[in-house]
């Protein structure tokens, strides 16, 4: 099924917003944290864009390509550490190719880790650091295609692989592709004349959205479960930015950077939508409260200011904001996470201090 999200479905103008009705605080173990420090697991790492720094001393410098958040990728071998940084395995086994820039770590809970090289190759180690699969995620097109991709829920139950761009024909198309635990690959999704720009797993593995886009037409988002199955399909007329399930994988929250808008994948429905003047960073539809927590900010480098929160409750129509006074960092290698901790009440992890939020409307 199809469904467009208009522009707007309900009109918060004429509502009044109490600052005080929104009320946020930082927890106590992140409040000193610097806008380049972040607190993992109950582990305060420092990083940047070539360097990860532990709390207990110890260090990865001087990177080829630093891609995930316990694993680093240098032209002696991979290394892997745990987050107080001891350092878990380490091995030149694997040695990065003169000019491979599409090499790439994705790193599990277990230790065990996936390496992208030579733009469509992927290797499959486990925690021991042995190689126990290589999979190529080429189209074989001669006309050429872009680096793939590898999206997978945190603990990497579903792993998609997928080619942004496959030009056939001098026409840009796509593919995605599940890795099955016998190590073969389904494709879930092609398209001979759109574009991929991105695609979501949900954090319990259990969904799969593929994003994409053509010139001329709305960005469209097909939803279907792990196996490929197509749930629903949603239009938005602005790129979009980012998308998130809800917990209870009975919602999703689309984003642009200026817009928002709310599904059910039970029925398709439209639950609100909104936008916003500032450039929005972070959605998300809590269903049990009915309300969407969002995060708007100027971004220079990897550091927000000018922070508001807003939460808007789609059942009363009413919003509530609350500027924040200082700085958060953000980094590629986090997620932002929304935990919701009561009736109206939630923390916000993966910026540089964890936030807790209480809202009444």
């Amino acid at each position: 099924m199809k469904y467009t999200i208009p522009f707007i479905v309900f009109t918060l103008v004429s509502v009044t917003a109490f600052s005080q009705s929104l009320r946020i605080s930082e927890s106590s173990s992140t409040r000193s944290n610097s806008a380049g420090e972040f607190t993992v697991a109950g582990h305060q790492i420092s990083m940047t864009k070539t360097s990860l720094g532990f709390t207990s001393g110890a260090a990865s410098s001087d990177l080829n390509s630093l891609t995930a958040l316990s694993g680093a990728l240098g032209i002696n071998g991979i290394t892997v550490y745990e987050g107080g940084g001891k350092e878990l395995y380490n091995s030149s086994a694997y040695e990065l190719q003169s000019g491979d820039n599409s090499a790439k770590v994705y790193v599990k809970p277990n230790g065990g880790f996936i390496v992208r090289e030579n733009i469509a190759n992927f290797l499959f180690f486990d925690e021991s650091g042995s190689i126990e699969q290589s999979i190529s995620n080429s189209s074989q097109s001669t006309e050429g295609e872009s680096v793939s991709e590898l999206a997978a829920d945190p603990a990497f139950k579903t792993v998609v692989l997928y080619n942004p761009k496959i030009v056939r024909d001098q026409i840009e198309g796509s593919r995605a592709r599940i890795v099955k635990p016998n190590w073969t690959t389904t494709d879930i999704f092609y398209s001979g004349d759109r574009a991929i720009r991105f695609v979501k797993v949900s954090e319990d593995g259990q969904f799969i959205a593929v994003v994409s886009y053509k010139d001329g037409e709305d960005d469209k988002v097909d939803v279907m479960d792990r196996f490929g199955n197509e749930l629903e399909t949603f239009s938005f007329n602005q790129t979009v930015a980012d998308l998130r399930f809800s917990k209870d994988g009975e919602f999703v929250t689309i984003r642009s950077n200026s817009r928002v808008g709310v599904y059910s994948l039970i029925d398709g429905e439209r639950e609100g939508s909104t936008s916003f003047r500032s450039m929005l960073h972070f959605a998300e539809y809590v269903p049990q409260d009915n309300t969407i927590i969002a995060l708007t900010a100027d971004i220079a480098g990897s550091v927000l200011s000018g922070v508001e929160f807003h939460a808007i409750n789609v059942e009363a129509r009413a919003i509530e904001r609350q500027d924040y006074n200082g700085q958060l960092g953000i980094s590629d290698l986090l997620s932002v996470s929304l935990d919701r901790t009561g009736s109206n009440s939630y923390s916000l992890t993966g910026l540089s201090k964890a936030l807790n939020l209480s809202v009444s409307f």
